[in-house]
């Protein structure tokens, strides 16, 4: 909600025509007041009882500052592009005038959907003109576990990028929606994105550029809520008809407990690189971009000059789930040997074996965002912090 605030020695209004086709019933055609603080009012989507509640105190702050006789709230739609529908904005407003009328205040309101026709006199003092946005802001506390986002890079790695995407693909393919709207008022198979910016302390993962928003219909099957050790986060809000999902906090949900799992392990379908290939020799490079082709996944080869258990070691850092070592007789045989990392182990696997699992762990099928060879990837996102 954006309040814009002038303190008028004079205002008058009076209702002209319809602005919109189903207007609200005028219950007050025209106004004259001195010493009034007009109230120009903006409702936003999203704006519910709380946003009306921190309102009716901006109000209540500037009204006793400047000395008004009474308050005129006037609707206004042109202090923002992120309008609510009427049939939202006009209840909105009435609970704002409720609410400053219960503070035994002399209140008006100009109704919803109307031109009207309005004279303003500003008093010009330091108070007269003032401007408020009036938002849901929750101050996070910055936690230790939050760490785990700094090591994928957020809010601006390649890593980030990914892992973003990669959740709000998932929010839609649990949905299962087919189509994006621009409109809020979403229908079955649509989803609603918003992408935000955000206010307040900036915070990997939880309250970074860009904050990305889903609303979807009905209710959906993803966990709602989680803590970590300094804050609680609230991933669904639940409304009647829609649900909204923070693709913010799940992604850091679905890190935080990736990170609690022995060894730490995103899930497949996550994973920035599901594959990476290790050949044991320079000589290998060649057959493992090869085999690289023949994988169904986000894989990568290690080409660089480092000996085995160096690869090894750095597989183990960028959480690869699965760890190819590429030698002579894998060559021949194309029997691979792979380190699985969630199982802990080490077994054989041919390509259609491989694909089949990668297949079964992975409904998105993304594409990598990476290049095939370490070699070609900038330094300093080839070793995880």
């Amino acid at each position: 909600m954006i309040l814009l605030f002038i303190h008028a020695s004079d205002f008058s209004f009076s209702v002209r025509d319809k602005a919109i086709k189903n207007p609200e019933e005028p219950k007050l055609q025209s106004l004259k007041k001195e010493n009034v603080l007009v109230v120009f009012t903006t409702v936003e989507k999203g704006d519910d009882e709380e946003i009306v509640k921190k309102a009716v105190d901006e109000i209540l702050e500037v009204y006793s500052k400047v000395k008004a006789s009474s308050v005129v709230i006037y609707p206004y739609a042109h202090l923002s592009d992120n309008l609510e529908s009427p049939s939202i904005a006009i209840p909105i407003l009435q609970k704002l005038e409720e609410g400053v009328k219960e503070k035994n205040i002399e209140v008006y309101r100009t109704p919803f959907g109307w031109y009207k026709q309005f004279m303003i006199n500003c008093y010009g003092h330091p108070l007269s003109e003032l401007s408020k946005r009036v938002r849901h802001e929750i101050e996070y506390e910055k936690s230790d576990e939050l760490s785990i986002c700094e090591k994928f890079g957020f809010p601006n790695s390649p890593y980030a990028y990914f892992l973003r995407n990669a959740v709000l693909e998932y929010v839609k393919w649990l949905s299962k929606a087919t189509s994006i709207t621009e409109d809020e008022d979403v229908e079955e198979g649509e989803i609603s994105i918003k992408y935000l910016e955000p206010h307040g302390r900036r915070l990997p993962c939880i309250n970074e550029s860009p904050h990305i928003k889903v609303k979807v219909k009905g209710k959906i099957d993803i966990v709602s809520q989680f803590s970590d050790s300094k804050n609680s986060y609230k991933i669904v809000e639940e409304k009647e008809e829609y649900s909204e999902v923070d693709v913010n906090l799940l992604t850091y949900y679905y890190l935080l407990s990736a990170q609690k799992e022995s060894p730490p392990t995103l899930p497949i379908w996550l994973s920035p690189i599901q594959v990476r290939i290790l050949p044991v020799k320079q000589d290998f490079v060649k057959s493992a971009i090869e085999i690289a082709s023949k994988i169904n996944g986000r894989v990568d080869v290690d080409d660089l000059p480092d000996g085995l258990g160096a690869k090894i070691a750095r597989a183990g850092k960028d959480w690869i789930p699965y760890v190819v070592i590429l030698g002579e007789r894998e060559i021949k045989t194309l029997s691979l040997t792979v380190k699985v990392r969630k199982r802990n182990e080490q077994r054989s696997y041919t390509i259609e074996e491989l694909n089949e699992e990668l297949n079964r762990e992975d409904p998105l099928k993304m594409k990598s965002n990476f290049p095939l060879l370490l070699s070609q990837r900038s330094k300093k996102y080839i070793v995880s912090k």
